[in-house]
């Protein structure tokens, strides 16, 4: 039975002749919630999105928006909006002339809807700015105002960010969170990198060759990874079995700083690399039956490779892999 609001993908398979790109994937979106599809590269994800937008064919399944079967309306009456990770802004108008385009493509014009925009995006006063005279988030700001202009019942966001360096992506992502929020705009996000997916989205998606491998709300993911290769990709830095860290048997996930130096600590082991940051001391540590691991020591204790040190661990930045959470 299909959803009365909100997006719902059911049973969808996208095939391009005998590759499947997407296989059998479902998966809902409640109205004015954020969806983060998230997995490495040719995982189709983007496929994914693009069957959605009306660009793919599903070769099975179906797609309902607020209810509606989607299948045959083409793409520029869906209502959705699509920004991609390069913007692709038209660099003969100026900001606002591509904020307008979005309004100006279905008859219409609004000088004060394009400075609510620029204003909401952070570029209140860069109107008559060429697009060439921007960085590349002051670019990415601009094709956000485009796409949200005509309140468009859907966003659909391919690797906004990915082609940022990291310290700008890590504030348009906290920016892109909060606007989303403001406006109360449904969306779905692509994209490869955990720390973006957790930064915007209230769901998340994860998908491994073409499959939708696992899915729920940010804090039921991250506390019981699927499996060991969901829990690498989400973040955490190795997998055990939690026996050998004196716990109960099973697989168990480990964040870099799981484990900390501590004098009386039940696990030993040998640095085998060490390097600091201002907060505290990142170590990776041989321990016999384990494997190497990371671990963490405060700043203020002097670690040296080759030292011994003892371990214990944290159980908050842990998780059981497998488990229902």
């Amino acid at each position: 039975m299909a959803l009365t609001s909100g997006l719902q993908v059911d049973q969808v398979t996208v095939r391009f002749g005998s590759h499947i790109a997407v296989d059998d994937v479902s998966l809902t979106l409640g109205a004015g919630q954020v969806l983060a599809v998230l997995g490495p590269s040719g995982c189709g994800k983007s496929t994914l999105l693009r069957a959605v937008a009306g660009l793919e064919r599903p070769s099975a399944g179906r797609i309902f928006f607020d209810g509606e079967d989607l299948a045959g309306i083409a793409v520029h009456k869906r209502g959705f909006a699509l920004m991609f990770q390069d913007g692709q802004l038209f660099d003969h108008l100026s900001v606002a002339g591509n904020v307008e385009y979005a309004l100006r493509v279905r008859g219409q014009r609004s000088p004060k809807r394009v400075a609510e925009l620029l204003e909401l995006v952070g570029l209140a006063g860069y109107s008559d700015r060429s697009p060439t005279t921007l960085s590349g988030g002051e670019r990415q700001r601009v094709a956000l105002a485009r796409a949200l202009a005509a309140s468009p019942r859907l966003l659909l966001l391919d690797e906004p960010l990915s082609a940022l360096d990291p310290t700008l992506r890590e504030r348009l992502a906290h920016d892109l969170r909060e606007i989303l929020v403001a406006t109360g705009t449904t969306a779905v996000m692509v994209t490869h990198d955990h720390e973006e997916a957790f930064a915007v989205a209230d769901a998340m998606a994860l998908m491994r060759s073409g499959r939708l491998v696992q899915s729920g709300g940010l804090n039921e993911v991250w506390a019981a990874p699927v499996d060991e290769e969901a829990a690498l990709f989400l973040g955490y830095s190795s997998v055990v079995d939690g026996s050998v860290l004196g716990e109960a048997p099973g697989p168990m996930a480990l964040r870099r700083s799981a484990l900390v130096v501590s004098a009386d600590g039940a696990l030993s082991g040998v640095v085998t690399s060490v390097r600091g940051t201002p907060e505290l001391t990142r170590l990776e540590v041989e321990v016999r039956g384990v494997g190497v691991v990371s671990a963490v020591a405060a700043a203020s204790v002097g670690v040296l490779a080759g030292q011994e040190v003892r371990l214990t661990l944290d159980r908050t930045r842990t998780a059981r892999v497998g488990a229902v959470s």
